[in-house]
């Protein structure tokens, strides 16, 4: 724990959701799509969402352990992983629970954003980044 709390005084990282529009002639970064640095550049291949260090603690404490068994993913504090469309389906019911139950106004937004991005991959047959 002591790790945890030095990494937090320490690191600023900017956490982000990627919705993926259309994969065609982006960039990978292994199996993750990689969109345009700055948002002119996106063209329809995707929206972002970006958030503060603050954001990345929120989803690392209340939503990366708990997701990691279900969807087998490798996110951790200042990583990044793809999720395809089969992830995002687990993902979606994971989601539509965990809104259910009390949480911070903040969480709710980043929650509110993450689902809408989750619906429309699913719908697109694309993906979601996330980036803590």
């Amino acid at each position: 724990m002591k790790h945890i709390l030095k990494l937090r005084n320490e690191v600023k990282c900017k956490m982000m959701f990627e919705l993926i529009i259309n994969p065609e002639g982006l960039d990978m970064y292994g199996e993750i799509p990689c969109l345009p640095v700055y948002d002119w550049e996106l063209d329809g291949k995707g929206e972002r969402f970006v958030g503060d260090e603050p954001d990345s603690w929120l989803l690392l404490d209340d939503f990366v352990e708990k997701i990691y068994p279900i969807c087998e993913n490798d996110l951790s504090y200042g990583d990044v992983d793809y999720f395809n469309k089969e992830k995002c389906i687990i993902l979606k019911k994971w989601l539509a629970d965990r809104m259910k139950k009390p949480m911070t106004p903040r969480l709710e937004l980043l929650y509110g954003v993450l689902r809408d991005y989750v619906d429309r991959a699913i719908e697109l047959g694309t993906g979601v980044v996330i980036e803590l």
